[in-house]
């Protein structure tokens, strides 16, 4: 690419990231003007009103709420309490889980915000005061989440350290104690885990999901289905596949609308015939003799679960868009080699409004 072709396109980034700023500043005040004209400083205010925005939406553009009001209200006090890399880092952590899809972790974060530390059996207690049903081994897998068991080289270097997993014990580290005991670090950080506690429970309600822990018709990013299914691998390897799987669980993420520019080899017919089964062509490597060949073609026999993610377009005004869960599915018809095209029939009709939004044309 030529030196004019990069600067062009710097330039589109940088408009869009102006307009992107722009029209959040209108969102955010608009909200302002809602809460009685009052700095809505911490992320439960979003929780007093119907129709507030989404605050996950300033979070994203600046890696925490604080940072992003302290950013538009130019407060110069709140930027003072963000000069501390280890506050700066924690409340960055918490916010890079909301919106939470598993409320374990939080359950046991907010308990440790007034003791030395939990255990399993501790953990089991409370997170079952929230919802009505938990596994042990979920439990234990949130433990190992928390202490970072599951982050790649560059998230170990990069995110702070909150806590320390040690004979079946969670404990806080020094630095994360240290900012507990301050009040201005502890409300922002209260604010952060209980916010993502109550929107959990407002979406979710007390229904236990089992493992993997999907609900039918959520949103979910493909790394989620690596903390749901309780994988004990590096979580971040969870992208870039169409395919991925933990054990008995196979996870189809699909693309309805491919780029005009998108690559014939990866170009796959996927589509939904009707709101009880969906055509979907595995990576273009399988074949049917294979192990995975036949888990999929055979997945009932075998034991195989078909877990589908299914969005319109891969992305929408540059911003990578979320997959729909719409359940599990089992092959019903299959032929093709490299890639197999495969018939499902979901385990879940899909609702006629939401194959509507799939399948109408633009």
């Amino acid at each position: 690419m030529d030196k004019i072709s990069q600067e062009r396109i710097l330039a589109q980034i940088d408009s869009e990231n102006f307009k992107s700023m722009k029209y959040l500043k209108e969102e955010y005040f608009e909200f302002k003007k809602l809460n009685q004209g009052r700095v809505p400083l911490l992320l439960m205010d979003y929780m007093k009103y119907d129709g507030a925005p989404d605050p996950v939406k300033f979070i994203d553009r600046e890696k925490s709420y604080l940072q992003f009001v302290a950013k538009v209200e130019k407060d110069d006090e709140l930027k003072g309490l963000l000069v501390n890399d280890a506050f700066e880092g924690t409340i960055k952590e918490l916010s890079s889980k909301l919106p939470l899809k598993r409320i374990y972790e939080f359950v046991i974060m907010r308990y440790l915000l007034d003791h030395e530390e939990i255990n399993v059996e501790i953990a089991k207690r409370q997170i079952l005061k929230m919802i009505h049903d938990v596994d042990d081994d979920s439990i234990l897998h949130a433990f190992e989440t928390l202490n970072q068991n599951y982050y790649d080289s560059v998230q170990l270097k990069n995110k702070p350290k909150l806590v320390h997993y040690r004979d079946g014990k969670l404990t806080k580290t020094a630095m994360y104690k240290g900012l507990l005991e301050n009040e201005d670090y502890l409300q922002f950080i209260e604010d952060i885990i209980n916010y993502g506690i109550f929107r959990y429970e407002k979406e979710f309600k007390a229904d236990y999901y089992g493992v993997p822990h999907f609900k039918l018709y959520e949103q979910y990013q493909m790394v989620d289905a690596a903390l749901l299914s309780n994988y004990r691998k590096i979580h971040s390897s969870f992208r870039g596949s169409g395919l991925l799987t933990n054990g008995n669980d196979y996870f189809l993420f699909i693309d309805l609308h491919k780029e005009e520019d998108i690559k014939e080899s990866i170009n796959y017919n996927d589509k939904f015939i009707d709101e009880r089964y969906f055509q979907w062509q595995t990576p273009n490597s399988t074949s049917q003799n294979t192990e995975r060949g036949q888990n999929i073609i055979y997945n009932e026999r075998r034991g195989i679960n078909l877990h589908l993610f299914v969005r319109k377009y891969r992305e929408i005004d540059g911003k990578n868009e979320p997959f729909i869960y719409i359940g599990k599915g089992n092959t019903v018809h299959f032929e093709g080699e490299k890639p197999i095209t495969v018939q499902l029939k979901l385990e879940n009709e899909i609702p006629s409004t939401l194959f509507t939004e799939f399948t109408k044309k633009v």
